[in-house]
């Protein structure tokens, strides 16, 4: 990254998750930061699935340069650890960066006006369009927060390394059978089905007593409520147009940088080389 992105410059480097996201903030900046690529270079930190934890890592060897990640799973508690660990982190206030193409208010905004006036009843039909199918959304991505953190949990309880890594601890461990029965009995306690479906209960209860808004942009997954309702419902309204194309489009049409991003404008402006 170095070499391909500073080079001789007099420049910081500004970490993101993935190709999506660095066009995203490529449009956004041109548009909203004078001068931004003088100062600093956007690169992706890298191409697996593993791209937080790589992004993080990064940012514990380079402390002058600042990362973005997706919140999706992160709770506030996990954030704010997250944070502590690595102060030139920073974390999207929404689920993911296509939460920003999904609140019907905000995706209107950048819609021209002579495709505006193609929309009986403007943006309240609009509007009902988008969110026919939400709840179905809401109950995946309430899901979502409550399932895939169980990974990280179970790493932290030893899964899979207590009984099957190469290590000689393990073999002398694994020689006991009281130990072996431990060890599993702690992960079936943590995996109990009863306690996590009671625990998306509770959740969805929550989330369904939020507005609208509120669960669009924090509780469902933007990447697959973008692709599999809102850009096709683009598609039947407006013109026909392919993903990355519209996605481009609305970035370049929204009338301001969003109000809860403004703090990496600042983080960018404050940290310039």
């Amino acid at each position: 990254i170095r070499e391909r992105a500073i080079g001789s410059q007099k420049k910081r480097v500004f970490l993101v998750e993935g190709a999506d996201d660095k066009l995203v903030m490529e449009i956004m900046l041109k548009r909203f930061f004078q001068n931004w690529e003088t100062r600093w270079a956007i690169e992706v930190a890298g191409d697996t699935s593993g791209n937080k934890s790589q992004l993080q890592k990064l940012l514990k060897l380079e402390p002058s340069w600042l990362g973005l990640v997706d919140r999706d799973e992160w709770d506030q508690e996990e954030q704010q650890k997250r944070l502590r660990e690595s102060p030139n982190l920073l974390v999207l206030p929404r689920f993911c960066m296509e939460n920003y193409l999904v609140v019907p208010s905000e995706l209107w905004s950048a819609v021209p006006q002579d495709r505006q006036v193609l929309i009986q009843d403007g943006l309240p039909a609009f509007e009902g369009r988008l969110l026919q199918n939400l709840e179905r959304y809401v109950r995946h991505g309430v899901l979502w927060h409550v399932v895939t953190p169980l990974w990280s949990g179970l790493r932290a309880r030893g899964f899979k390394e207590k009984l099957a890594s190469d290590t000689a601890d393990c073999v002398a461990a694994v020689q006991s059978d009281a130990e072996i029965r431990s060890v599993l009995a702690s992960w079936d306690e943590y995996l109990n089905p009863e306690v996590l479906f009671q625990s998306f209960q509770a959740r969805l209860v929550e989330v369904q007593a939020l507005s609208t808004e509120d669960q669009l942009k924090h509780w469902v997954h933007g990447k697959t409520f973008w692709r599999e309702e809102v850009n096709p419902a683009m598609n039947a309204l407006f013109d026909q147009m392919p993903d990355k194309k519209r996605r481009r489009k609305i970035f370049e049409k929204l009338p301001g940088w969003p109000d809860d991003l403004q703090f990496v404008l600042q983080r960018l402006a404050q940290n310039a080389g």
